[in-house]
């Protein structure tokens, strides 16, 4: 009786973690493919997008390097 209760425990924990793995990778294969359309439907548009230029910040201090009296 207990070897029995504990095999059908395996099973259903065998059972678990197999279907766990399925649905990780099914999620792993739909990421990539989500990914895939998303390169393909960039690299197919019209849209010219200028290059970034990189901008100095300019600091406007409030006397800093003076001492308040």
């Amino acid at each position: 009786m207990h070897s029995d209760l504990m095999l059908d425990a395996v099973r259903a924990e065998a059972a678990y973690r197999a279907e766990e793995l399925r649905k990780a990778g099914r999620s792993a294969w739909a990421a990539r493919a989500r990914r895939a359309v998303r390169h393909l439907r960039a690299a197919h548009t019209d849209v010219d997008v200028p290059k970034q230029e990189r901008r100095e910040a300019a600091r406007e201090t409030a006397g800093v390097g003076e001492t308040a009296r």
